[in-house]
């Protein structure tokens, strides 16, 4: 009999998919955001999505799951956002779980967030939610890796992992994945040669392509962009992918192929974030809907890959 997860804060399924991978089943899933509920829907054919605030489910009328698994957002610990933590109250909602497992007592407790959870209020912050947990009679795990170094894909992307056991016993015999030795740089992946379809290249006539023209010039690199800052990414790597690709005007980046000046498309954004060539997007999804849903995910091969050391504990 297969373990079984029960995700919250589930957009578009990627922590889902990596458990998937592992060998467990995803029993149920919550979501309130409507575009990320469709894609959810779109490539979890038969799930059982709960579309609705976390705060108003009773967990009474939920099934009993081995692991309760969350990527609790992320907006109110980022250095991107104004870290207004636990005053927050995106923030606040991590107690959200904490209810979630009082009243479930799953065997283990899947985290995922910003590296700067670790760091934010000096420690303040991120000790609260180890100390929450361990109220719950949980033994915490915690290590903040790299979607290049952890997950085998050229992006990167720094993550922190909680994982939490109930019994201190499987608790001690769980460790974190090693370092993976990384196959290949971005580059290969962008595919230069291959013209990509128009809704992708700036426009000459923009004046935007102005200002880019001038530094988007070498083609084996990819630019990061952030705000009006626009830079080339290190060692031909994938930058950081982040909601505000499709929340905020012309912050995806950017490379220079054969045709001219264009934005990472949507496929190679799913590649750098790991996810399966089968996972598609419905055709009722904007291009910036796809773009902040790719951006609030996970890199699917990391959660794999630490999901496979939890399964073997636990069977």
């Amino acid at each position: 009999m297969s373990l079984t997860v029960g995700s919250l804060f589930s957009g578009i399924g990627g922590i889902d998919i990596g458990f998937q991978q592992a060998g467990f089943d995803i029993a149920w899933a919550v979501e309130k955001d409507v575009p990320a509920c469709r894609t959810y829907r779109y490539n979890f054919s038969g799930a059982t999505l709960i579309e609705a605030d976390i705060r108003d489910i009773d967990t009474a009328s939920l099934d009993h799951v081995d692991v309760l698994a969350a990527g609790f957002p992320c907006q109110s610990f980022s250095v991107a956002g104004k870290q207004h933590g636990f005053q927050d109250t995106r923030g606040n909602l991590f107690y959200e779980v904490i209810r979630f497992a009082n009243n479930l007592k799953p065997r283990v407790i899947f985290l995922e967030n910003v590296p700067n959870l670790t760091d934010h209020n000096g420690g303040h912050t991120f000790n609260a939610i180890y100390n929450a947990l361990a109220g719950e009679g949980y033994f915490v795990h915690y290590k903040v890796m790299r979607a290049s170094e952890y997950g085998g894909v050229p992006q990167i992307r720094d993550r922190v992992y909680i994982v939490a056991f109930k019994d201190i016993e499987l608790s001690e015999q769980f460790h974190f994945p090693e370092k993976l030795e990384l196959a290949t740089t971005a580059i290969p992946l962008l595919r230069q040669s291959e013209k990509k379809h128009p809704i992708y290249y700036i426009d000459e006539s923009d004046s935007y392509y102005a200002k880019i023209s001038r530094i988007v010039r070498m083609r084996n690199c990819i630019y990061r962009v952030y705000h009006e800052s626009i830079k080339p990414t290190q060692n031909m790597m994938c930058p950081t992918l982040t909601a505000s690709m499709g929340t905020q005007r012309n912050q995806t980046p950017l490379v220079r192929d054969d045709y001219g000046i264009r934005k990472l498309t949507i496929h190679e954004c799913l590649a750098f974030q790991g996810f399966p060539d089968s996972f598609k997007f419905p055709n009722t999804i904007t291009l910036e809907d796809a773009y902040k849903q790719i951006g609030n995910s996970v890199c699917v091969p990391v959660v794999r890959r630490i999901t496979t050391n939890i399964l073997s504990v636990l069977s």
